[in-house]
């Protein structure tokens, strides 16, 4: 199956049954038995509409005058097509139109729209670029939020966390690309097996990251399978390490929403005296993060437990809990971009909601003098800073550790009043948030 194919399969799969596009790419690569070239096409189109649907659906709408409602399966044709034609680079424009009519006549149903199909995309290439340099100088955020990929009807909960100018700041942040990093604590012979794999990496400013620039697939990382690195962003390394930097040491830590495990195995290899209970809701994550465990060889010192944490009981009471809470992502947004076409306020006001009682609940089972770590990956207060005052409010036992923070340059920003956040102003940071509170 050819890339422009699979690519409108998975879209039109995307759009109309919910199914996640990186797993529905997988699973339809592995069927079709599709090669190298065409998985990173498909996969290439995939992440650029995704990334922008809202601004391809106008620049499409725009350009396409018919009165006629088109097929599903036509109108995100030209939608991907608009999304290629402007962002793809090192492909042919003339060859991407022609294979997405070329596979629209394979469809009986669609035949009546080739001659429409070709028209607009070849008039969105013509004037497609032109249309973005004006959104681009354009002073609405309405049109900065199409440019950065940020979904219009959500735009009154950025103006609620932040300032014109640092709106403009994070939509411009949300243009980068985003490239994966390794965590490893052997980074010279990481760097050396790489450089055998023809892979280029270099260091971060971190001492346990390497940088890549391109995204990568756990699986094809050397070293990987042997526990040697983990794909993990810096702005996960860097989270997970405060658990290093505070735990006292004695006592049991729990990752109340443990995911992948990703994490948990970070904090396991850094804290080599600690026990830790991991919690998770979901099946299959648990059983990734058993996975995780047991290739970075710390599964010895880990319980895993499946279930809601509002309701499971430790086996210890926990002196340092670490609540990576759920949240809408929208720090991830760049590197991850399904997520945000999923939301809608009903479910943003129930995410805040559970992180709210998640947090109640991570200090009614800390012990005295114990540690909370909160995190979530959004830039929203709504989901941060708000929560923590709530919960401070309620719990005068409890406070805020400031200044916890040590790291100097444009990533880190102090939240208002509690907490830090750190901003994806490179390719290798995701935004995230985090504080820290000490239960007297």
């Amino acid at each position: 199956m050819r890339g422009i194919e699979a690519a409108l399969k998975v879209l039109g799969n995307n759009d109309n049954k919910g199914a996640f596009a990186s797993e529905a790419l997988r699973k339809l690569a592995d069927r079709e038995k599709m090669k190298g070239p065409d998985i990173s096409l498909a996969s290439s189109l995939i992440y650029i509409v995704m990334r922008r649907r809202e601004l391809w659906k106008k620049i499409a709408g725009s350009f396409l005058h018919s009165k006629e409602k088109l097929p599903a399966q036509v109108y995100t044709a030209i939608t991907m097509g608009a999304g290629g034609l402007m962002e793809l680079r090192r492909f042919s424009e003339g060859v991407l139109i022609n294979g997405i009519v070329e596979t629209l006549k394979r469809s009986k149903e669609n035949q009546k729209y080739i001659s429409l199909v070709n028209a607009v995309l070849r008039k969105i290439k013509e004037g497609g670029h032109e249309m973005i340099d004006a959104m681009k100088k354009s002073p609405t955020l309405d049109d900065r939020a199409l440019i950065a990929g940020v979904p219009v009807f959500f735009i009154s909960a950025w103006v609620r966390s932040w300032n014109r100018a640092e709106i403009n700041e994070i939509f411009e942040m949300f243009s980068l690309p985003s490239y994966s990093s390794l965590r490893t604590e052997e980074p010279e012979k990481l760097l050396k097996l790489l450089e055998e794999n023809n892979i280029r990496a270099f260091k971060s400013d971190m001492s346990q990251a390497l940088r890549l620039n391109e995204s990568v697939l756990p699986v094809n990382v050397p070293g990987f399978s042997d526990g040697l690195c983990s794909v993990q962003s810096e702005s996960s390394i860097i989270t997970a390490s405060l658990v290093r930097k505070f735990y006292s040491g004695r006592g049991l830590i729990l990752d109340m929403c443990s995911g992948r495990g990703v994490k948990a195995g970070q904090i396991l290899q850094e804290c080599q005296s600690a026990r830790l209970e991991c919690w998770e809701l979901s099946e299959k994550r648990s059983a990734s993060a058993e996975k995780e465990l047991e290739r970075l060889k710390v599964k010895d010192r880990a319980v895993l437990k499946i279930g809601d944490a509002l309701v499971i009981e430790p086996n210890e009471t926990p002196n340092f809990i670490m609540l990576d809470a759920p949240c809408s992502g929208s720090g991830t947004w760049n590197r991850k971009p399904e997520a945000k076409w999923r939301l809608d306020w009903k479910k943003f006001d129930a995410i805040v909601a559970t992180q709210k009682k998640l947090l109640e609940r991570a200090v009614n089972l800390c012990a005295p003098g114990g540690n909370i770590l909160y995190i979530t990956c959004s830039l929203l207060r709504q989901e941060n800073e708000n929560v923590i005052a709530e919960i401070l409010t309620a719990h005068p036992e409890c406070a805020e550790i400031s200044g916890m923070i040590n790291f100097k340059g444009a990533a880190f920003k102090k939240g208002r009043p509690y907490g830090f956040y750190i901003m994806p102003c490179n390719a290798w940071l995701d935004g995230f948030y985090c504080s820290l509170i000490i239960k007297r």
